[in-house]
């Protein structure tokens, strides 16, 4: 079956380079067959929605992929990086899942965007660069890799799982003594380490320790830190 007739959203997969044509042909015949199984005209349209769903639920896409793909957003890769979710808004700004296409390994990117790419913000940006880059410490959010793709430059770190702490505490309420005591020493002893390597961090706030599920707390957005002897 061609895709070159089948819709735009077609065509914005095939750009993508996430999808290609064979497995796109496939979860085309999938859509099909279901519009079949449902009783309509074998030349009903194919709903964009339909096919996008068929094709996050054969893992060809993310749902965050999808959606992008759906409204025409073909630029999914930074670099060697695949982004696969969005994460939210950091201090410099957005930041994204995503997955390195070689090594196969999860990761957080933080995108400076064209909107605020001025000479000051690319500045802080490779500052930024520069401070996690000598940073090794389990209670810190870690740097793997940086780059530039075109006008875009990003910071990739290592992807934490679970919530940050304001958002924990939202949902959980307040925490366990042992629990709560325990994600304070490991902030502490992060934002400690910081310091001794001559970094302040000037934002350190519950939504910017991370809590895995394992109960583990990283101190993330050091990129608002600035030199101690500053």
């Amino acid at each position: 079956m061609s895709t070159g007739t089948e819709s735009l959203f077609c065509s914005s997969v095939l750009a993508s380079g996430l999808v290609l044509a064979p497995q796109l042909n496939y979860c085309l015949r999938v859509a099909r067959h279901r519009q079949g199984q449902q009783g309509l005209p074998a030349d009903t349209p194919l709903p964009d929605r339909l096919l996008a769903d068929i094709l996050v639920e054969q893992e060809a896409l993310t749902a965050y992929q999808a959606d992008q793909l759906l409204e025409g957003r073909t630029k999914l890769h930074l670099g060697p990086y695949v982004i696969t979710d969005w994460i939210g808004q950091g201090g410099m700004g957005q930041v994204f899942k995503a997955v390195h296409q070689l090594m196969g390994r999860e990761c957080a990117v933080k995108v400076l965007p064209l909107s605020r790419a001025t000479q000051e913000a690319r500045d802080n940006f490779r500052r930024e660069i520069r401070m996690q880059a000598g940073l090794d410490c389990p209670y810190l959010v870690r740097a793997f890799d940086a780059g530039q793709d075109g006008n875009v430059h990003y910071l990739v770190t290592e992807y934490v799982p679970g919530m940050d702490l304001r958002r924990l505490v939202k949902s959980r309420g307040p925490l366990p003594i042992q629990q709560a005591s325990k994600i304070i020493m490991q902030a502490a002893l992060g934002l400690d380490y910081a310091h001794r390597m001559g970094l302040v961090h000037r934002d350190v706030k519950p939504g910017n320790v991370l809590v895995t599920p394992a109960g583990e707390a990283k101190v993330s957005d050091v990129g608002l830190a600035g030199f101690a002897k500053d």
